[in-house]
């Protein structure tokens, strides 16, 4: 009988809620302040933002994990050296857990703004303190209480959507789907929600949302909050992807005021990657999620600010008495003020051109191969059209939970076009069929779930038909360039961004068109299309970035 895993919470307790001692707090007590508490107050609640980190310095603190359910869960109990915060008080984003004192309490208070100034100056402790938030972050992410509620049919394409947007941004939710859960049919009743009006979303405040985009899911947990109109950043980062992320840790770990901007999730399309084995210091792989949740936090853990959903529709280029070069104009009519511009906006999906593709997206047609769509799929066969790493990559996941996976491919084989070891361990695995020179010819389906999938044979025409639910695309990006058409930022004739050499001589290394403005990653023309190879440009635009800013600086003190 297989033994059930253990939480992280059983195995790694002692590093989820460490005990500082009375040293290591008197080295924080520079960055904050105490205040006192009394007897059952509250000192955090669930969906507000806290102060930010609180040691316990005398007293006991209960903290809970709220549920919009009603099924309040205990986690800890801190006493004197305990802390309370997880990853939502290094972004200064609401709490998801309420905390009390169960006696009077004296706490010292580190604010979200000196929370990087920890990790930078106390090295040792600020590591201890930064695992612990990890692992707590994990933790929430495991007990299935924390955050939103989605209720809506599991195979329903918004359910997958804003269950996906979640994932992706690495946010505690759980779906329920009221055809099996007995909860949620008693929330259906409570709320008056018929179940055609559904997802619905109950968000930890209380309010409910009726199928939201994720934009409006974002505002409803305070994830989107107001952006400094008065700050001048030394550098803005539009696209959150390996190369933005690398860009925002080497810049704001040197001292540089960062912020990042992404439209939909952290992580671009390496985040898709189910695993990805040959990128340096992983011998053992590691999921593409994992690696970029672990930039992200490392960005934030160097004081970048990152912005999520934010969707840049505008970039303007003019000088102003305050430093400001550049104005990006956001979608939600917010504008962002910086010196330079780094350019990571990475690549969109391509999309088959089969007549009906749209009407089974997000339910059964997927652009990315998680846990979330693997369970969809489990014991069911699937096909997937690709060629690429990413291809690859996600067939090898598949394959483990799938009855059997139908690899097409439109060129002659795997080798000229994806890495050895991953033509090799395909090529072992019993339940994958790799059929080349074939393409979709056309989906079958109704009322936007997908019931079979018709290939063709492209040297002889002979035509396939397989009862299948789920079908899954890596075929390739294109440049998500659209909304630079009114900047004057020079593009090649595929819409990728033209950089350094391409441009002449007098254009610094990844500088576009335009001084000041700098591309990186997948959306840069003649870019290497590797996860490393964009992790190594968002590292070399830094020193590019200095060298630019100083300049700038130069000519700003000449021209007063």
């Amino acid at each position: 009988m297989p033994v059930a895993a253990r939480s992280t919470i059983e195995t790694r307790y002692d590093q989820m809620f460490p005990t500082l001692e009375p040293a290591e707090i008197e080295r924080l007590r520079r960055f904050g302040e105490t205040r006192t508490y009394g007897a059952g107050e509250r000192l955090v609640a669930t969906g507000e933002v806290s102060p930010g980190m609180l040691v316990v310095l005398s007293g006991e603190v209960d903290v809970t994990q709220h549920s919009v359910l009603g099924r309040n869960q205990p986690i800890v109990t801190h006493g004197p050296g305990g802390f309370m915060g997880e990853l939502a008080q290094l972004s200064g984003l609401p709490s998801l857990v309420d905390a009390h004192a169960t006696k009077p309490v004296e706490a010292l208070i580190i604010p979200t703004r000196r929370l990087p100034e920890v990790m930078v100056a106390e090295a040792e402790l600020g590591e201890r303190i930064m695992r612990a938030l990890i692992l707590r972050r994990v933790g929430l992410l495991e007990s299935g209480v924390a955050g939103p509620v989605i209720i809506g049919r599991a195979d329903d394409g918004d359910v997958l959507r804003l269950a996906g947007f979640l994932s992706r941004n690495g946010h505690p939710h759980h779906t329920l789907d009221p055809d099996t859960d007995d909860s949620a049919k008693a929330l259906l009743e409570r709320f008056h929600v018929e179940p055609s009006h559904l997802p619905i979303v109950l968000c930890p405040n209380g309010q409910l949302l009726r199928n939201p985009s994720e934009v409006e899911l974002a505002r409803c947990m305070g994830l989107v909050r107001p952006i400094d109109p008065i700050m001048v950043y030394d550098v803005v980062i539009i696209g959150a992807g390996p190369a933005g992320l690398a860009a925002a840790v080497y810049g704001a770990s040197e001292g540089l005021s960062v912020i990042v901007l992404d439209s939909r999730a952290f992580g671009g399309q390496a985040g898709a990657s189910a695993r990805i084995e040959n990128y340096l210091g992983f011998p053992t792989g590691i999921s593409g999620l994992a690696l970029m949740a672990r930039a992200y936090n490392q960005a934030l853990k160097f004081g970048a600010e990152i912005a999520i959903p934010e969707n840049v529709v505008r970039l303007q280029c003019h000088a102003a008495a305050n430093g400001a070069r550049f104005q990006l104009g956001l979608e939600n009519d917010q504008d962002v003020s910086a010196r330079a511009v780094v350019i990571a906006s990475g690549a969109r999906y391509r999309r088959l051109d089969v007549a009906n593709l749209a009407a089974f997206e997000g339910s059964s047609v997927h652009y990315w191969a998680s846990r979330l769509e693997g369970t969809l799929c489990a014991r069911q066969e699937v096909a997937l059209v690709g060629a690429g790493n990413s291809a690859g990559q996600a067939v090898v996941y598949l394959a483990g939970q799938a009855a059997k996976v139908w690899l097409l491919v439109r060129g002659p084989g795997l080798e000229a076009t994806m890495s050895r070891y991953l033509v090799d361990r395909i090529a072992a695995i019993p339940n994958v069929e790799i059929l080349v020179r074939t393409e979709v010819s056309a989906l079958e389906g109704q009322g936007g779930m997908l019931e079979a999938v018709r290939w063709r044979h492209l040297l002889s025409g002979e035509e396939t038909r397989r009862p299948i639910r789920h079908l899954f695309l890596f075929i390739g990006a294109d440049p998500n360039t659209a909304w630079l058409s009114a900047s004057d930022v020079a593009l090649d004739d595929k819409g990728f961004v033209r950089t350094g050499a391409d441009l002449g001589n007098g254009h610094r290394a990844l500088e576009t068109s335009r001084p000041g403005i700098f591309a990186i990653g997948d959306v840069r023309a003649g870019s290497t299309k590797r996860v490393a190879a964009a992790v190594g440009e968002g590292a070399q635009v830094v020193a590019t970035l200095h060298a630019y800013l100083a300049d700038a600086a130069t000519e700003q003190g000449h021209s007063v």
